[in-house]
């Protein structure tokens, strides 16, 4: 009955009931509290946009704002161009990124798609920096961040030297559990907290099935001079 229910109503009603009748935590409510908390983004990086779906979050909050996909997979080129003409200032960067500008072998396995280590099965795709895409941006400057790259957000990070100070928000996944070559989450966050950066909210993604252990989250941090966390009041 209950799969009968879901396959008839819209992915995105069944969420908002969910956030109604449960407070059900996701990405849309946490963007949501960013902006309860007195937070106005300029712009967004959506970086490993794939289909957009961030995007969308995003825009659910801050529908003005432009946001800046960027995603090397072609065969999603074509709907991610079609969702930044909804948004004006929007575009798309179909590029990976990473700390080098050049090629990069790619492995495409859907929402998992990743730079490859050159084994096995992959493809070629250009590959840039943030540092070049932000110092290119018509008119715009970005101040949210959010990278979903399979594990490869430190390498991206590193290649954004000169611009990383004007994000007051960034928006790493990250893992907690070492499954496949990927820093944890006690490295990344000191990577950030020598860059001036602190951990803020935290969203709960994915559970490792074999015990239920915390696998991956998606974790946002604050610049250490940002004002969501200048207060020291409880209430």
């Amino acid at each position: 009955m209950i799969h009968f229910l879901k396959a008839l109503l819209p992915h995105e009603f069944r969420q908002s009931l969910k956030r109604a009748l449960f407070a059900h935590q996701d990405m849309k409510t946490r963007l949501a509290n960013l902006r309860r908390a007195g937070f106005i983004a300029s712009a967004a990086v959506d970086g490993g946009a794939f289909r957009g779906e961030w995007s969308r979050a995003f825009w659910s909050v801050w529908p003005e704002s432009p946001s800046v996909m960027i995603e090397p997979l072609a065969v999603e080129q074509p709907a991610l161009n079609s969702l930044a003409a909804t948004r004006k200032g929007s575009l798309v960067v179909a590029k990976a990124i990473s700390n080098e500008i050049g090629e990069i072998p790619f492995r495409i396995e859907g929402t998992n798609s990743r730079i490859a280590d050159g084994s096995g099965k992959h493809v070629t795709v250009p590959c840039t920096t943030l540092d070049a895409i932000l110092g290119e941006l018509p008119g715009i400057q970005p101040n949210l961040l959010k990278l979903d790259l399979q594990g490869y957000e430190l390498q991206a990070l590193q290649g954004c030297e000169w611009h990383l100070k004007q994000f007051e928000v960034i928006i790493l996944e990250v893992s907690v559990l070492k499954i496949g070559n990927v820093p944890l989450f006690s490295e990344v966050d000191h990577f950030m907290a020598v860059r001036g950066y602190r951990l803020y909210d935290a969203l709960p993604q994915y559970y490792r099935p074999r015990d239920g252990a915390l696998w991956q989250m998606d974790v946002f941090f604050v610049r250490e001079n940002s004002p969501l966390i200048a207060s020291r009041s409880w209430d």
